[in-house]
């Protein structure tokens, strides 16, 4: 089981180092769903973190599609940011009828590559997703980080259970959208082996910052332990 924090500030970074992640995807502007963190952010992450970092690459805020100049943008983001110690790159990109745009994903993946590749939550406003997933495998991503197409992972496990089947151990489906310590258990007992959040506590949602809440990161971890020993 890999728990995965999604962190958008140096603190959220020490909370999940010091609660017991496995894993840190590295964004900044949460409350937008998240863009590429700065480089001051990355550098610090990297500092101080033993955990694998995965980074995320979105320019900005609103749809998928993105235009010449932007894809531009974000291959040059990969190029700066592919020489440091880091474990993977978190992408995504539709077309205007949001369906993938494989060209634009191969050139992306190839530039990526040997690091691991996540497709972020664009998955979830495909209209083709379950005929999706072996596209995105044979494109080369390690996994697909999705809500199962809802607003939040909860409301829709039934569509991540299918996704998860479809998937056939080719590609990791990897729950993330509203999971905490209340629904964590829903993910484990229905298989799935990543687990992303962002642990944040609901009382501070309208906070700019929104740092990973220690209580809730030990809460899964020991939900975690808990369910690996009953097996």
């Amino acid at each position: 089981m890999i728990i995965e924090i999604c962190c958008s500030s140096i603190n959220s970074v020490k909370n999940a180092i010091k609660y017991g992640a496995d894993r840190i995807e590295l964004c900044q502007d949460l409350p937008n769903d998240g863009i590429t963190p700065s480089k001051t952010l990355l550098n610090s992450a990297i500092e101080i973190s033993p955990l694998p970092i995965n980074v995320l690459i979105r320019p900005r805020i609103g749809d998928f599609f993105y235009n010449s100049e932007e894809i531009k943008l974000i291959e040059n983001e990969i190029k700066s940011i592919k020489s440091l110690p880091i474990n993977g790159v978190v992408i995504g990109a539709l077309n205007k009828k949001n369906e993938l745009p494989i060209d634009i994903l191969k050139k992306l993946v190839r530039l990526i590559k040997p690091l691991e590749i996540t497709f972020h939550k664009a998955f979830d406003v495909l209209n083709n997703p379950l005929e999706s997933i072996l596209e995105l495998s044979k494109i080369g991503f390690d996994r697909i980080l999705t809500s199962g197409q809802a607003d939040t992972a909860e409301k829709g496990l039934d569509m991540l259970i299918k996704l998860k089947e479809k998937a056939d151990g080719k590609i990791t489906i990897m729950p993330g959208g509203g999971i905490n310590h209340s629904n964590f258990s829903l993910f484990l007992k229905n298989g799935f082996n990543e687990i992303h959040l962002s642990a944040k506590n609901k009382s501070k949602e309208n906070e700019i910052e929104q740092t990973a809440d220690p209580r809730i990161i030990k809460k899964v971890v020991s939900l975690s332990k808990s369910y690996k020993r009953n097996e």
